[in-house]
């Protein structure tokens, strides 16, 4: 598709990229792709390393949690012509710009500022907001476009990225609907709406439902069965079996559930959610979103990347790993429900048993187990440090706050490091310290809401 002809933002974005990649294909030896575990950055790896493959350009790449001096000394001890960082770098430029050769850094992260070494492909410095309209995956697809325009059939994993940074709540908007709107144009994307359920029969698809989460439902093989009959259907009946009617009668008890548990009304609509299928993968986008996910946060990045770079048997496993991803969710949510969260002035908070599953578990306990007007922040352990989660929602960005400054801050405050987007953000801290990060944390986002934050 001629640049002329593509929607504004991709133009202008692709005229950007195609100058910084221009020399790419002429590389002499390995690529060296650095991308972040998250289902955003393995999506964004996928992408990117597919690029690389199809062209017949040499490449080598590296999943990693986050960059820290240890990681950027051994990309030095082995210097590469060509260094493409994917959802991270433009936080830890004073790192990165420690590197030899060509470094390009595709981020869509806030950036801590422009550079004179280091190319960034960051949305944040093209106005497009980075927390909310465009991710890792869909740039990197811009990337993938630069070097042959048949990559466009990687639309659908790069909104896979999206869904996985969950920029897809309450539809695609700025960057994202453009790229989804030329890859329906160019019949590489099918959307339907459905039900958000997955499963065989409709008892077992309520009761492993954990987004959005039931309370009484999930996890609740009776309470699942009641839902079901209060529908007028049989627990046992398959999904495949439930026509319109059913569905939509369904689907406004569930919807009315969730609004009764304080859900907010953007979160209760997703209970009908839109699938976006890709041709020739045989799964759609929200799936491929889900299993390369679990990969990431079960220690499988390699698996991970590997589905979503389309290979079949690894999709296969990945489905495996991820009904074990869910069944750990579920547990962990069940047992934060028995417990309860702790309130502070401006924030709730609450520890979790697994730092990988951390910011899942905060952002379904805000959204869904404890709804509120407050900022939901998670701790678990990860070593000698605490791993710190905490999650926003659009109407408190829209009120002030910026989860990303106030974490940086109030890690600062421990001796730690925080950072991220304005609705979703994290902190690692030294063991010992959370205390004094949530008082601290509590502060700063009680003096953003009230318009007074520095």
């Amino acid at each position: 598709m001629p640049v002329r002809d593509l929607p504004r933002s991709i133009g202008r974005i692709m005229q950007k990229v195609e100058g910084t990649f221009s020399a790419l294909a002429s590389a002499r030896e390995p690529v060296r792709i650095v991308s972040h575990y998250d289902a955003d950055g393995l999506c964004a790896g996928g992408i990117l390393s597919s690029a690389c493959h199809r062209r017949g350009i040499p490449f080598r790449t590296t999943i990693v949690h986050g960059l820290d001096a240890q990681i950027i000394k051994e990309l030095a001890a082995h210097p590469s012509e060509w260094l493409l960082f994917s959802d991270l770098g433009s936080g830890a430029l004073d790192l990165v710009e420690r590197l030899d050769g060509r470094v390009v850094v595709i981020d869509h992260h806030r950036p801590l500022r422009e550079s004179k070494s280091v190319v960034q492909l960051n949305c944040h410095l093209w106005g497009i907001d980075g927390a909310f309209e465009a991710c890792a995956s869909t740039l990197a697809l811009m990337m993938a476009l630069s070097l042959d325009e048949g990559n466009w059939d990687m639309a659908g994993v790069a909104l896979a990225g999206a869904i996985g940074d969950r920029q897809h709540t309450g539809g695609f908007r700025g960057f994202n609907a453009e790229v989804l709107s030329a890859a329906q144009d160019g019949g590489h994307i099918r959307t339907r709406k459905g039900l958000v359920l997955e499963g065989h029969t409709l008892g077992e698809a309520l009761a492993d439902c954990n987004e959005p989460f039931f309370t009484g439902i999930s996890g609740d093989q009776r309470g699942s069965a009641e839902m079901a009959e209060a529908a007028g259907l049989s627990p046992e009946a398959t999904l495949k079996e439930l026509d319109g009617s059913d569905i939509s009668t369904l689907a406004s008890l569930l919807v009315l559930k969730l609004l009764r548990q304080g859900v907010p009304e953007e979160f209760a609509g997703g209970v009908m959610t839109d699938r976006y299928w890709m041709p020739g993968r045989e799964l759609d986008s929200g799936e491929l979103s889900a299993v390369v996910n679990a990969c990431g946060r079960l220690g499988r990045e390699d698996m991970g990347l590997a589905a979503a770079m389309g290979g079949r048997e690894a999709l296969a496993e990945a489905r495996e790993v991820r009904r074990e991803y869910r069944s750990r969710i579920m547990k962990g949510m069940l047992e934060i429900q028995a417990s309860g969260v702790q309130k502070k002035p401006h924030l709730q908070y609450f520890y979790a048993d697994n730092a990988q599953m951390a910011g899942a578990f905060a952002a379904l306990v805000m959204n869904y187990l404890f709804p509120g007007p407050q900022p939901t922040v998670s701790l678990a352990r990860e070593g000698d440090s605490m791993k710190i989660s905490a999650r926003g929602t659009r109407g408190l960005i829209a009120k002030g706050l910026d989860l990303a400054a106030a974490c940086r801050k109030a890690a600062a405050a421990t001796g730690g490091d925080g950072g991220g987007h304005s609705i979703a953000s994290g902190a690692t801290i030294p063991l010992g310290s959370e205390m004094k990060f949530i008082d601290a944390l509590d502060t700063v986002v009680g003096e953003q809401l009230a318009g007074v934050a520095r």
